[in-house]
């Protein structure tokens, strides 16, 4: 008998309760970076010429990919995903990509503007300190919609949660 009000408990919230989250959109407001073209007040959106409108991407750069750790997890999230887009950001000495097949290539100047500009990493000018292990989701409205360590298995996990979340939401993944 004691049983009875946690089991009931139970089934009502199974049957009845709903769990919504929602991830966030970045920077709604805009970005004020010194060198960087938004306009305050208005949403960031990633923008950069090879990237297509419509596809959610996970943003990263490989030389700046410290461990071996980093591939294995976003190889995990590569096989349950494999409509999400994986974009390598590299210079010109990099010449394929080892998670998916898209790589923009850059020389100096247009990786930083990527760097801080379009994914907001906080970079300086010279990448002298460059976001190690990062990826960054960009959905398919070009909204950054979050930063993971590549490398940490708790934040591989968060983006495979969110990834869920934002299929929900989109219906695109």
């Amino acid at each position: 008998m004691a049983l009875v009000f946690p089991v009931l408990i139970y089934l009502f919230l199974r049957g009845f309760g709903e769990n919504h989250f929602a991830i966030p959109v970045y920077y709604e407001n805009g970005i004020s970076i010194d060198g960087c073209k938004d306009e305050a007040g208005k949403k960031h959106l990633v923008q950069f010429e090879t990237y297509a409108l419509g596809e959610a991407h996970l943003f990263y750069f490989p030389q700046w990919v410290t461990n071996d750790e980093f591939y294995r997890q976003c190889e995990r999230i590569h096989t349950k995903w494999p409509q999400l887009q994986f974009t390598a950001i590299a210079d010109s000495s990099y010449s394929k990509p080892r998670i998916g097949n898209k790589l923009v290539v850059a020389d100096q100047k247009h990786l930083y503007e990527i760097a801080n500009c379009s994914l907001v990493l906080g970079q300086d000018s010279s990448i002298h300190h460059p976001a190690y292990n990062q990826l960054v989701l960009v959905d398919t409205h070009k909204q950054i919609r979050g930063y993971y360590k590549g490398n940490e298995l708790k934040d591989m996990d968060r983006l495979d949660v969110e990834l869920e979340i934002l299929n929900k939401e989109e219906h695109s993944l």
